[in-house]
């Protein structure tokens, strides 16, 4: 009995460390797959806590799916009978994402204080780092670009604190600053920063953030009016984003290739795109032509950092 019990809790492990590297990938169908056979071991060597973690997995693959509802089903009940202050924290840290991709800001950012405020307990500098960049984020979408700046910056402060230095989180700072320096008109520094994201996570395979990467740049070359290096960087990431199904990333891609293309004066490659753009809108019917007649990229926040 006691051997299979340390051979199930090896095996839980196991998976959930196969299945976190293949979400960092952006194998979601994969992670996903790996973290309901470690949820399946949990339930079957009775061990709740194990089944809570396991489901704070999964929450994690449904919100890189745009699955919001089903990432955040069950995680309120995960919070009330836990008692343990990592999972408490993951799930009140999934539930702030799911809350502020639909808009719910104010709860979002409650949420995303109660992760802190655990984390802090803990003294878990990674889980800190990570709340910072999630509070961040929520500043980031209502346009307190600066606040979010600061948020990214101590983030990446605490990463660097790290015994040993995470390149994939530390990407997703880079990019992230990146981003929002661009979203503030610096574009030479935001181009800088995102370059510096893509060469690490280019080396570490990530599809998603190489996808987010590239996308970041097309947006900047776009507004520095380097619009042969935005176009490259923008069919890119269009490639990745429909090869592994990143919808949102498909939206902005179709709307930056069009600008993009507008800018230069070629009407039939502008019209390819905001029409495309157009086809996963059909409630706005005017969507391309009002496209065609004003240039949103600076006043909007094309897409959610991670």
């Amino acid at each position: 009995m006691g051997a299979t019990r340390r051979l199930t809790r090896s095996s839980f492990t196991r998976l959930i460390a196969q299945g976190s590297t293949s979400l960092r990938k952006g194998d979601l169908d994969l992670a996903l797959r790996l973290f309901e056979s470690a949820l399946g071991q949990a339930r079957h060597g009775g061990d709740p806590e194990k089944v809570n973690k396991a489901l704070g997995h999964i929450s994690t693959c449904h919100l890189e799916m745009g699955e919001y509802e089903k990432a955040s089903k069950g995680l309120r009940e995960i919070i009330l009978r836990s008692t343990d202050d990592e999972t408490i924290c993951g799930a009140s840290y999934n539930i702030s994402i799911a809350l502020r991709r639909q808009g719910k800001y104010q709860k979002a950012f409650l949420y995303a204080k109660r992760a802190f405020d655990r984390s802090r307990a803990l003294g878990n500098i990674s889980w800190m780092a990570r709340c910072h960049n999630l509070i961040g984020n929520i500043y980031l979408v209502q346009s307190h670009l600066d606040k979010a700046l600061k948020q990214y910056q101590k983030a990446l402060a605490l990463r660097f604190k790290e015994p040993e230095l995470n390149q994939f989180s530390i990407a997703i700072l880079k990019d992230n600053i990146g981003y929002c320096q661009l979203l503030q008109g610096r574009y030479d520094e935001g181009i800088r920063s995102v370059r510096e994201a893509l060469d690490l996570v280019t080396a570490l395979g990530s599809k998603k953030c190489i996808c987010e990467c590239a996308h970041d740049l097309s947006f900047g070359y776009m507004q520095l009016r380097q619009l042969d290096q935005a176009e490259v960087y923008g069919i890119q990431a269009l490639e990745i984003a429909e090869a592994e199904g990143y919808k949102e990333i498909i939206k902005n891609c179709y709307y930056l290739l069009g600008e993009i293309n507008y800018l230069k004066g070629d009407e039939q490659k502008r019209d390819f795109y905001f029409y495309r753009l157009q086809e996963m809108y059909p409630h706005l019917p005017f969507l391309r032509d009002f496209l065609c007649a004003f240039d949103v990229s600076k006043i909007i926040a094309l897409r959610f950092p991670q």
